[in-house]
């Protein structure tokens, strides 16, 4: 079974920032694939796989971009090998390949980082050598496995620039917060190049990173930080105020008269909470999310079109309640959620992350009761909804036989009421003409039906209060 939460941590979490290029790596462990899986299983791990990356390719954070160049190596992939993916044999072929494996067109020996090997053994489920290519042996998409179908013309490139990329030791550096605002400071060497700009955005650019655009493309990408940079410790500093969140920075020098861009890097301040997701319990709802790793608290705001409602809500909180509750949603209403992470002196906001729980059906209950009086009976029917209502209707219906009527048109109508304007809590009470029936006819059954343009749960009373003997 496909582990998410595992290879968020083990493949993606390492690949964060980069930006334009996936670092080289290994096909199983990319693709999480167990040798041991048949051609059923294999298609259907490929599936659950490729629906995951697009999944996360729209999280507001470093995954989106992780995820769109996994799923562009996919599609090439896919074009070379085809079919043979599906194929269990292909990928023990890729198992087989270690991580000191020399590719035809490479003349020095790949050799996994020492740091990744190191302690490997111990993860027998995810296979040592697997996680271990996955920095080596992403070339591996070089190899042609067993082409599936003509060849395919090459994607054009953009030819790479002589010269060095502007301030390419870009950092960023979170400093302080105060709520969805951050202080960062960026810098670059000295004497990187003169004139460097830095802009910056929720997501990469349109055009390749260390190549020559013109200003004109590159300016309508993101926003400049303003401000001149001071000299700190042999470094250009600069001090910006942005959003929390997550951002790409990109530094742009003038060059003949056009713009060349730097290395792209991320930083992600206050990241908001994931899967955000709302389940219906009684009359509330239960809140559930997945927590950003720094964030101990979250401010949650529930929205209703009379009321709002603010909650903290802490991780031990959350944990011991295994999520947070909101007693009352029967009116539905908009859930807004913001972490809160610590940023040197201050505290950041995270954007929100948000949720819709649509209005709950009104609930009506009714009760039947049989009035003797001189000269016959009555009957005494009391609807009551529990919130505010209009346009309701009630089909009272009378059925003969052994068996509870189950639609208005399997008896006989004894009166349509409505339409009614119900107040939230109070009955409404109405006074029929009680049924005869022959004593030959029974057991007979009343029972109400409701209608309305909007969602209606119509509960009945007790079943000897319907059934008549």
């Amino acid at each position: 079974m496909f582990d998410a939460a595992r290879y968020d941590r083990e493949v993606l979490r390492p690949l964060r920032g980069a930006h334009g290029r996936l670092p080289p790596g290994d096909l199983p462990a990319r693709y999480a694939v167990d040798p041991a899986m048949d051609a059923a299983e294999l298609t259907a791990h490929l599936a659950v796989i490729r629906a995951w990356w697009e999944q996360r390719a729209q999280a507001p954070d470093f995954r989106a971009e992780v995820c769109r160049l996994l799923l562009q190596a996919d599609a090439e992939l896919r074009a070379t090998a085809g079919d043979a993916m599906k194929d269990p044999a292909w990928w023990q072929e890729q198992e087989r390949a270690g991580p000191e494996t020399v590719l035809p067109d490479t003349a020095e020996r790949i050799v996994a980082p020492p740091a990744e090997v190191a302690g490997m053994h111990a993860e027998h489920d995810w296979r040592a050598e697997a996680r271990a290519e996955f920095w080596t042996a992403l070339a591996r998409l070089e190899r042609a496995p067993a082409p599936a179908g003509p060849p395919r013309a090459a994607p054009a490139t953009v030819a790479p620039v002589p010269t060095g990329a502007p301030a390419e030791h870009l950092h960023a550096t979170p400093v302080t917060a105060d709520g969805d605002r951050c202080e960062v400071e960026l810098s670059w060497p000295a004497d990187a190049f003169s004139g460097v700009r830095i802009r910056y955005a929720s997501e990469a650019p349109p055009f390749p990173a260390e190549t020559l655009v013109p200003w004109s493309r590159a300016e309508q990408w993101g926003t400049e930080i303003p401000g001149t940079p001071v000299h700190r410790d042999g470094r250009l500093v600069l001090t910006a105020v942005v959003p929390t969140g997550y951002h790409v920075y990109l530094p742009l020098a003038p060059d003949s008269g056009q713009a060349r861009t730097g290395r792209l890097i991320a930083l992600g301040v206050a990241d908001p909470v994931q899967r955000l997701q709302t389940r219906r319990h009684g009359h509330g709802t239960i809140v559930t999310w997945v927590w950003p790793s720094d964030a101990t608290t979250v401010h949650l705001e529930w929205t209703t079109p009379a009321t709002t409602e603010r909650h903290a809500v802490t991780r031990a909180r959350y944990t011991a309640a295994r999520g947070h509750l909101l007693p009352d949603t029967r009116t539905g209403g908009m859930v807004r959620v913001h972490a809160l992470t610590p940023v040197g002196p201050g505290v950041a906001r995270s954007p929100a992350a948000t949720a819709v729980v649509s209005p709950a059906a009104t609930e009506v209950h009714y009760q039947l009761q049989r009035r003797r009086r001189f000269g016959g009976s009555e009957l005494v029917l009391s609807v009551t909804a529990d919130r505010d209502c209009t346009e309701l209707e009630v089909d009272v219906v009378v059925s003969t036989g052994e068996f509870l009527p189950l639609a208005a048109g399997e008896g006989a109508s004894l009166r349509r009421l409505g339409p009614l304007v119900l107040v939230s809590g109070t009955p409404d009470r109405h006074v029929l003409p009680w049924p005869e029936v022959p004593r030959h006819h029974r057991p007979f059954w009343i029972r109400c039906f409701a209608q309305a343009p909007y969602p209606v749960s119509f509960v009945d009373p007790p079943i000897e209060q319907m059934r008549i003997a």
